[in-house]
């Protein structure tokens, strides 16, 4: 994680992600369009948007390290019970 974005006592600055949005053309060439809705305010009042534009490889790639890592996660909470 060392090139992340971090505050300057080097935590991770992260932003909770409040929404999202994935679309695709008729006519592209199979882009999947993704919009990644963020607060940069602690009261979730401030939301700003990034959009990004995704071939259908990344969009599959993306999907399952982000499953994995959800998976672990489900894993572990079970084991801690």
């Amino acid at each position: 994680m060392d090139s992340w974005n971090k505050h300057g006592r080097r935590s991770l600055r992260m932003s909770p992600v409040v929404g999202w949005k994935v679309a695709t053309l008729n006519d592209s060439e199979g882009d999947v369009f993704l919009r990644l809705e963020f607060s940069v305010s602690p009261d979730k009042t401030d939301v700003s948007a990034l959009q990004f534009a995704l071939s259908e490889r990344q969009a599959r790639d993306m999907s399952a390290e982000l499953e994995a890592v959800a998976d672990w996660l489900s894993a572990r909470a079970l084991q801690s019970n």
